[in-house]
């Protein structure tokens, strides 16, 4: 009668490990999907950076090319941009004022968007960041 104390023990550690492994496996697509959508916010902000270097006045049209370049449900709401000037030595001043070494104003946009990603395991959500930052003169 040994072998009828071992019945069932492969069917035991089965029903044990099968959780663990089956919420490892979820957590590791969570993070491959939270990932995709952050590459995907990425490339959608540099489409919108394209955008600004044809026109960077136009701000309503880059938020669109934002929006149009991504299937993760974000609006334009989600997307800001933001035109700072730098003088040659890199200072950073207010655009239209004269440089210290009466240098040029360089002008420069960022484009930021922001993905709210609900996690399929914890049900918590995890807001995703993209930004890219372009001269535009």
């Amino acid at each position: 009668w040994s072998w009828a104390c071992d019945r069932g023990a492969a069917a035991v550690e089965f029903a044990i490990l099968t959780p663990i492994v089956v919420t490892a496996l979820v957590g590791i697509v969570d993070y491959g999907l939270a990932m995709y959508n952050k590459m995907e916010l990425m490339g959608a902000v540099r489409a919108g950076a394209q955008v600004a270097l044809i026109d960077y006045t136009n701000t309503s049209a880059i938020k669109q090319a934002v929006v149009d370049s991504t299937n993760s449900g974000i609006t334009t709401s989600d997307v800001t941009t933001t035109q700072f000037c730098k003088c040659a030595d890199g200072s950073t001043i207010t655009c239209g004022n004269t440089c210290a070494d009466s240098s040029s104003n360089r002008y420069f946009m960022t484009i930021s968007a922001t993905q709210t990603y609900t996690l399929l395991l914890l049900g918590t959500t995890v807001d995703l960041d993209a930004s890219t930052t372009i001269r535009t003169q």
